[in-house]
């Protein structure tokens, strides 16, 4: 039996969980702000809102961030907001 299109645009099967995996929807990025990172050794960090892995290295010691994250980056004491 062939599907309707309105049939094939949606899929019926239930999505995948793990235990003790809680899902959260993240709204799209929003603007980059730029942070610069105060050491001197490579690092990566994680946004605490976002997820997002960013990475701080050598020459690229401003990155912009996704501006719901830069509050929690900026509490680690090893950043600077603006460039």
């Amino acid at each position: 039996m062939a599907l309707k299109a309105s049939q094939a645009a949606t899929s019926t099967a239930p999505a995948r969980t793990w235990p003790g995996v809680q899902a959260r929807t993240i709204a799209p990025p929003r603007a980059g702000v730029p942070l610069r990172y105060l050491g001197a050794a490579p690092i990566v960090v994680r946004g605490p809102v976002t997820g997002m892995a960013y990475s701080f290295a050598g020459g690229r010691n401003i990155q912009p961030v996704d501006a719901r994250d830069l509050p929690g980056l900026l509490k680690k004491g090893i950043f600077r907001g603006g460039g």
